[in-house]
């Protein structure tokens, strides 16, 4: 009966260790998935990077205008961390510009690419480095104007796997413990099983250590008989507990892998559907934003379309809570207006915009999923904004005072109903105002002015109002985004840490034409 026992204990020290093998293998495997992916992400966005390099640097390039590609390349490498270096270089190969740590060229490799448009090619530059070379040509209609090499590197991705595997093995390894510490007290239940029934207990032990053997094996269904009263009863029902929880971790750590790489993808997305952080100019217009989702997706959004004759469109939506839900509201709510813009740039105006996209979001979900927005559109050469509002937080006009100084504010007090309620009329409220040289036009969501500090205070209106009141905003093109980063440093102080409820945007456009000295002293005594 002893050796029936340590065949017992043996069952369940090969169940450990077939089982901690098993979550090896997952992770390896996944990692191997998460590999292909990232690398095969990568690569794709290491393409598209070099074709707008390319792009770029066509017109510089064509007018012999060199002194343009250098500024270019550096703005690119800041703005991607993962490029190494960026060579250009004219279609014989001399070099025209050359990043930091850039390698000596010829430019003599990627040959295909200077006979197919569009061609980007790339290489490894040693098997067990994770840099890869990307080389494509550089052209200007149909002609080859020069040639951009870009080093790339995939060591973050390389990281962040080894850090997944060190984890898995360090689950691995307590799984085992647990398990052993199990076997250990499995055999001393033998043992004593053993001592005190002797014979009559082995037919039942030959069985349990078949089916643990089996379970080891990999076959977490089978289960052994648990009727009996005794002590090998409960070995029996504590073993087959042990298979229904290694089961059950090894689904739902398959679907948390699955499940986190889906919302990683669907935060991208969404995020890739937002205008770009950096300021924009449009004629006299200044404009730039900020959205952050307070999970991984969000129900707020923002976009801006150039139009003609200098004009520009500025939305700013909401839709009600925040979430995967949100996010997929959010996403037809913009489609909305790109398919209106694509349809007639005439459509373009603001109650049009805003009724495209009730009409499609009405029928979205429940009637509860709603969405206030806001649009307008802006006209760079007289300051007129025309806007319509459908919920949304009133938006308000900082009026530019002496030695370009926001002084005093203006809200803009039209509301409206949210967009999207089948169980209310539409109702869409208006208007047109004048901006004068150098005002500055706010428009946010109610997470901003509803951020909570600890405390449970509210931000509020008059808080971000006071941001700005007094605050001086040189011409200087970067002026708007320190404003921007000073509004977004105020509400992470002000919140001290706590978790957002609510996501939250805002954006903030500046008419700014150049005036002259004495017309402006009349416009700030005005």
């Amino acid at each position: 009966m002893l050796t029936t026992s340590i065949v017992v204990a043996a069952a369940v020290g090969a169940s450990a260790y077939f089982g901690s093998n098993n979550i090896r293998e997952l992770a390896r495997s996944d990692a191997a998935v998460r590999r292909a992916s990232g690398n095969e992400s990568i690569k794709r966005e290491s393409e598209l990077l070099a074709s707008n390099i390319a792009a770029a640097a066509a017109i510089p390039l064509a007018q012999q205008a060199y002194g343009e590609v250098a500024p270019l390349v550096a703005a690119k490498m800041r703005e991607y961390p993962r490029i190494q270096w960026v060579v250009v270089g004219t279609p014989t190969g001399d070099v025209i510009a050359a990043s930091d740590g850039a390698p000596k060229l010829d430019f003599q490799d990627f040959a295909e690419t200077r006979t197919k448009p569009g061609l980007v090619e790339r290489t490894q530059v040693a098997p067990d480095r994770p840099e890869w070379v990307y080389g494509t040509a550089i052209r200007l209609g149909e002609g080859v104007v020069g040639q951009l090499r870009m080093g790339v590197s995939t060591a973050d991705l390389e990281a962040e796997l080894a850090a997944a595997l060190a984890a898995a093995d360090q689950r691995a390894s307590e799984s085992t413990r647990t398990v052993w510490l199990v076997a250990i007290a499995l055999l001393a239940i033998g043992v004593v099983v053993a001592a005190l029934l002797g014979i009559s207990t082995a037919r039942p032990l030959r069985l349990l250590a078949v089916q643990a053997d089996r379970i080891a094996q990999g076959s977490l269904d089978q289960r052994v008989p648990a009727e009996r009263r005794d002590e090998i009863g409960l070995l029996a029902r504590n073993f087959n507990f042990m298979a229904d929880r290694l089961g059950q971790l090894m689904v739902e750590q398959a679907q948390k892998v699955s499940m986190e790489r889906e919302l990683a993808l669907a935060r991208s997305v969404q995020q890739g559907m937002l205008p770009p952080p950096e300021l924009v100019q449009h004629g006299h217009l200044k404009i730039v934003g900020f959205c952050e989702p307070a999970s991984t997706c969000g129900g707020d959004w923002w976009t801006y379309r150039r139009l003609t004759g200098g004009r520009l469109l500025m939305v700013i939506g909401d839709a009600t809570g925040h979430g995967v839900h949100s996010a997929i509201l959010a996403g037809t709510a913009r489609g909305a207006v790109e398919a209106l813009a694509e349809v007639d740039e005439k459509l373009l105006v603001p109650e049009q915009v805003l009724k495209s996209i009730d009409a499609a979001i009405r029928n979205v979900g429940e009637h509860s999923l709603l969405m206030t927005a806001f649009a307008a559109v802006f006209d760079s050469n007289t300051g007129v904004v025309q806007y319509a509002n459908a919920g949304q937080n009133f938006p308000y006009v900082m009026r530019m005072k002496q030695a370009r100084t926001l002084g005093d504010s203006s809200i803009i007090a039209a509301s409206g109903n949210p967009l999207g309620d089948r169980m209310v009329p539409l109702d869409i409220r208006r208007g047109t105002m004048q901006l004068a040289p150098g005002d500055l036009f706010v428009a946010f969501t109610d997470g901003l002015v509803e951020r909570q500090a600890a405390s449970g205070k509210l931000f509020g209106d008059r808080r971000l109002r006071s941001i700005f009141a007094g605050k001086q905003v040189p011409a200087d093109p970067s002026a708007l985004t320190s404003l921007r980063e000073e509004v977004k440093t105020a509400v992470e102080t002000f919140a001290g840490g706590t978790v957002s409820q609510d996501d939250i945007t805002f954006v903030l456009c500046q008419f700014d034409p150049p005036v002259a000295s004495g017309a402006r002293s009349r416009a700030e005594a005005g």
